[in-house]
């Protein structure tokens, strides 16, 4: 009896962090927490709160680069490319039938080997096509932004499989540390972060590769199920709408310079 009080205690404290910033998340019906996005406990912040205090940093030098392309910032979609080989974050827009390029996030860690994710605990960052669903300011890894990972497909081809528990709870997040998600660092969130969250909710795709689909073919790794072959080809055909750009994109210009004020020395 006094375990069970005691479990419930802490389940209560775990939460409480989140409640304070549910109305300012997409999808307020968090997933089961079992692998964690952690929430730095001690932090109440909103999304605007955020945005009030990077937004002044961070918004001109998107601005500059909309005005280049001649388009309206902020944008009301975005299409962020996570290629897992190049350790690499590329941000486009779309208006009509063109596909703009905004800018390219080095990517700190990203763990796991070529493959989707497959099952909680194998530490694989998923591949496939998905969307961001929820904003977290108060992230353990300073500010994230979660996929809706498991999509249909995984959830179809882990029936398939007979794959019970597919794990959840994959974000894009700051830091330089990840296990099965991408870090990109905390300035490269922030810059991030203030620009998607001006997108209406359900406008941002993602689509997750092994590598540059648009260079050369996906190829399986051996040993992966038949259905991985669909998977690949639906990666390349979502990445053919954007050109590929060079190695040397910009990277850098648009990051936050000085230190965080709200950076955490919180371990995973």
């Amino acid at each position: 009896m006094v375990k069970a009080f005691a479990t419930i205690v802490c389940l209560m404290l775990l939460l409480a962090p989140l409640a304070v910033a549910a109305d300012f998340i997409y999808d307020t019906d968090w997933p089961n927490a079992a692998q964690p996005e952690p929430t730095a406990v001690s932090s109440t912040r909103t999304v605007n709160q955020v945005l009030a205090r990077f937004g002044p940093v961070v918004s001109p030098g998107w601005q500059v680069r909309f005005r280049e392309l001649e388009l309206t910032y902020p944008p009301d979609n975005l299409t962020l490319i996570g290629l897992k080989e190049e350790r690499r974050l590329e941000v486009w827009t779309r208006q009509g039938q063109s596909a703009f390029f905004l800018h390219a996030f080095d990517v700190l860690d990203a763990s796991g080997l070529p493959g989707p994710k497959r099952r909680r605990g194998d530490h694989q960052v998923p591949e496939g096509i998905y969307r961001v669903d929820a904003f977290n300011p108060n992230s353990r890894f300073h500010l994230s932004m979660r996929i809706n990972y498991p999509n249909d497909f995984d959830r179809t081809k882990g029936q398939l499989d007979g794959r019970l528990d597919l794990g959840d709870n994959i974000f894009i997040h700051g830091a330089a540390y990840s296990e099965g998600c991408l870090a990109i660092g905390d300035p490269a969130i922030e810059a991030l972060f203030v620009l998607a969250a001006k997108v209406p909710a359900g406008r941002i795709e993602v689509i997750l590769a092994p590598r540059d689909g648009r260079q050369a073919p996906l190829i399986p790794p051996r040993g992966l199920p038949d259905w991985v072959d669909d998977l690949y080809r639906e990666i390349e055909l979502a990445l053919a709408a954007f050109t590929p750009q060079s190695t040397d994109a910009p990277t850098r210009s648009l990051m936050v310079e000085q230190p965080s004020p709200w950076a955490t020395s919180a371990g995973p």
